[in-house]
């Protein structure tokens, strides 16, 4: 196989969307007020992610606990972000009407954070007229021959791919960094609810603290 041409990007911002909560719950709740400050205490000292501190745990999740996507699997993680919201929106609206298919959800609203990211690096080149070159890899439906190619490339040393999104008209570029070093930064921004209609996810509106 020859590889996709590499290109270096540097976007910041770009931007990423996850699950969340909202409002925040307090993992103390329910125990005595009092010893609260000396449970924050331990955890800050035996907590790995609270150590690495939020922006090296919004990073580094994509890499502990990989899941199946475009260029992703169960044990290549990749840390997913597009360079506008409304690319980021589009890929994970599909990726949530998905879920909510699957296990056949009842309606609900649930809640996502925006997170505003930099990243940096060479990356391996499949926007535009370049994807052609591999055929099904930007399939709308399949993510087979996309997952394939993701792991040859990464056992090339590869430190990621850009690419087109396929869910929007405007063919938002992405990417999908399989190199943790590559994420310069990534905080919160903002928060949205989504809504399942029992057939299609939207997202509706922004929540803001009070």
């Amino acid at each position: 196989m020859k590889p996709p041409s590499r290109a270096r990007i540097f976007w910041d911002p770009a931007f990423r969307i996850i699950p969340t909560r909202f409002p925040a719950v307090n993992i103390w709740q329910g125990t005595d007020p009092s010893l609260w400050d000396r449970l924050d205490q331990i955890e800050a000292k035996t907590n790995p992610r609270v150590q690495a501190g939020h922006d090296e745990g919004y990073i580094n999740w994509s890499f502990d606990s990989p899941h199946p996507g475009r260029f992703s699997t169960a044990t290549l993680g990749a840390f997913y972000a597009a360079r506008d919201e409304r690319g980021a929106v589009a890929e994970t609206v599909r990726y949530q009407t998905v879920r909510c298919q699957q296990d056949q959800l009842d309606p609900h609203d649930f809640d996502m954070r925006v997170l505003s990211v930099a990243v940096a690096g060479i990356f391996h080149d499949l926007r535009g007229k370049r994807a052609a070159a591999f055929p099904g890899v930007m399939d709308p439906d399949s993510y087979d021959r996309s997952q394939r190619l993701a792991e040859d490339l990464h056992a090339l040393g590869s430190k990621g791919i850009v690419y087109n999104s396929v869910r929007e008209a405007a063919h938002t570029p992405c990417v999908a960094a399989f190199d943790p070093a590559t994420v310069l930064r990534a905080g919160h921004l903002r928060y949205l609810t989504y809504r399942w209609d029992g057939s299609k996810v939207e997202p509706i509106y922004e929540k803001v603290p009070v």
